[in-house]
This record gives C-alpha cells, sequence and structure tokens, in this order.
C-alpha cells in the first residue's frame, strides 16, 4: 500500500518507477527486462534450427544405417544436441530472473536486479553462468574445426590455427576462473570487472579473428570460382554467396560479441542487453552452420578439390570439342 501512495504522490510529475531501484542502475535494470525477453526470442529460433538439425541427421542415419560412415553424423548429433542442451540452461535461468525475481523481490533494496548482485551465488544464476561458458567454448571450438575445414587445403594450415588454438585454450582457462570467483559468496560477474573484461576480450578477440580468417578465405573462394564459372555458378550460389559467408563465418556471434565487449568496457546499461542476446546467438551461429553442413551447402574439406575437377572437366570437354571439330574440318571432300 505504500508504494501504491508513492505512486500516487508522483502522479502529477508522470514518474511510475519502483522507488527502491537507485536512478543509477535503473537504465540497467530496464535493459536486462529487454534483453532477456529478445533473448526468449532468439531461444525460439534456436529450437526451430535444433529440430531442423534432428530431422535432417535422423533422416540421414536412418538411410546410411550402421555404416562406418554414419559416425561423423552420430558426432554431429551429440554436438547439437549439447550445445542446444547448454543454451538451454542459460535460458531457463534468464526466465527465472526475468519472472521469480520481479514477483518475489519487486520491494528488494535496488529492485530484482540488486537482489541479483547480491545474490549472484545463487544456484540458478550459477546454472545460467556455466550454461553461458559452456555454450562459448562449444560454438568456439566448432567454428575452430570450421575454419580448419575451410583452410584444409593449404599447406600452412597449422601456422594459421595458431593464433586460434592459443586463445581457445585462454578462453578455457579464463572461463574455469571466472566462473569460479563469480560463485563466491558477494561476488559477481561485475564485481570482477578486470577479469571478466580479460575473458570476454579473448573470446571476442578469438571469434571475430575465426570471422576474418573463414570470411576472408571464402571470398577467396569467390573470387576464384566467378572468374572460373562465372557470375551464374551453382557454386557460387551454394558456398559463396555473401549470405553464406555471413553464416559461415558467424558474423553474427561476432558483432554481438564485439558489442558486448566495448559495453562491458564502458559500463554501460547496454551491458545486460548485449550479454543476454550474446549467449543465444552462442547456439544459433553453430545451429545454422550445422544445418547447412548437414545439407551439404556448407564449404567442406573436399570442395575445393570437387570444383577444380568440374572446372578441369569444363576445359577438357571444350578442349576435346574444338580439337575434333578441327578434325572434322580437315578430312579433304572427295565428292
Amino acid at each position: 500500500m505504500s508504494t501504491l501512495n508513492h505512486l500516487r504522490r508522483d502522479k502529477d510529475t508522470g514518474i511510475y518507477k519502483l522507488p527502491n531501484v537507485p536512478p543509477e542502475i535503473y537504465d540497467d535494470y530496464v535493459m536486462e527486462t529487454i534483453g532477456i525477453v529478445l533473448g526468449l526470442i532468439l531461444y525460439g529460433i534456436a529450437f526451430s534450427l535444433f529440430t531442423s538439425c534432428l530431422r535432417s541427421l535422423f533422416k540421414a542415419l536412418k538411410q546410411n544405417g550402421t555404416a562406418g560412415r554414419s559416425r561423423p553424423k552420430l558426432l554431429h548429433l551429440v554436438y547439437v544436441c549439447l550445445i542446444f542442451a547448454v543454451g538451454t540452461m542459460y535460458s531457463f535461468s534468464g526466465i527465472w530472473i526475468l519472472v521469480y525475481l520481479r514477483l518475489e523481490y519487486p520491494m528488494y533494496p535496488g529492485g530484482p536486479l540488486g537482489w541479483e548482485f547480491v545474490h549472484y551465488n545463487w544456484p540458478i544464476i550459477t546454472l545460467g553462468n556455466v550454461g553461458f561458458t559452456l555454450t562459448a567454448w562449444l560454438s568456439d571450438g566448432f567454428m575452430l574445426y570450421r575454419c580448419f575445414v575451410v583452410y584444409n587445403e593449404e599447406s600452412r594450415i597449422r601456422t594459421v590455427l595458431i593464433l586460434p588454438g592459443l586463445l581457445y585454450l585462454a578462453s578455457l582457462t579464463l572461463g574455469i576462473l571466472l566462473l569460479i570467483k563469480a560463485s563466491l559468496p558477494k561476488e559477481s560477474l561485475f564485481s570482477q570487472v578486470n577479469f571478466g573484461l580479460a575473458y570476454f576480450s579473448v573470446v571476442a578477440a578469438l571469434h571475430i579473428l575465426l570471422t576474418l580468417l573463414i570470411s576472408g578465405r571464402l571470398l577467396i573462394h569467390r573470387i576464384r570460382i566467378q572468374k572460373l564459372l562465372g557470375r551464374d555458378s551453382s557454386s557460387l550460389r551454394s558456398y559463396t554467396s555473401v549470405v553464406s559467408i555471413l553464416i559461415e563465418s558467424a558474423a553474427l556471434y561476432s558483432t554481438l560479441a564485439l558489442l558486448f565487449i566495448v559495453s562491458f568496457a564502458l559500463d554501460s546499461p547496454l551491458t545486460q542487453f548485449s550479454l543476454a542476446l550474446l549467449g543465444q546467438a552462442q547456439v544459433i551461429s553453430p545451429l545454422l552452420v550445422s544445418y547447412r553442413v548437414i545439407q551439404r551447402r556448407a564449404w567442406s574439406s573436399s570442395t575445393a578439390h570437387n570444383i577444380t575437377v568440374s572446372v578441369n572437366g569444363i576445359k577438357f570437354g571444350t578442349t576435346h570439342s574444338t580439337i575434333k571439330s578441327q578434325s572434322s574440318g580437315s578430312i579433304p571432300n572427295d565428292s
């Protein structure tokens, strides 16, 4: 009732905000709420991609039976299920924060966000942090593998993967340490700003680097295919179109990672917003690539070789036809 009276007194000023949420964190409170809601919409997209991947994988496994070539598809099935499961952990934590805290602790000093900061080691919040970190590891590991596939025909592939590999190991180490520190009493992700900034900087740098490596390589292949087969080539549309390059390089994830790391470093309210979206992008990006792999529309280790063989076949056929035509023209006419 006191809250209603307070709101009634503020009626003339047009202010209806909760009186227990300080102005300095009110924008964070709003951005967290909007981010979680939009994140749940992205979770719906992730669920749709997950079910599409499952249907395609089960269909492929049914066709292959128990043959040895079905093993990669089984591993792919395990990966798809695992990353969606840990992504669901993160989403469940977000739903709990959005609904339960706002229903049970609306008048807590600082509001639900204040309660969250004080009780950051609460099991469900920790579950969300673990889910977020695991999705980052699984997503980055998958993109590291995709980078290996795209550069597979290169003789210096090990040199290309040295820096991303080191960054990935650093993200594993820093992620474990950050989870341990954030789960301690009276600690949170935002109370470990310097340590958290180091971890998220490594993760963002790793994924942006992988995006640049993959997109750069696919752009080079696009130029080569365009020169050899022309603009109307099906290979150009399937493997190296602009949309394909954006999906293959996980540009969505890299963009949100960059937005988050900048807002986190500046202590901006956008941190809460971008964090919720980033957690879902870590699931959506690899699922998009996975679906293209299952449909055999993604770049594989044999794609470059197959295109080269096709081009050589076209060249051979053209040359053979030309020689045959010239030979036919040189036969004397006895009539």
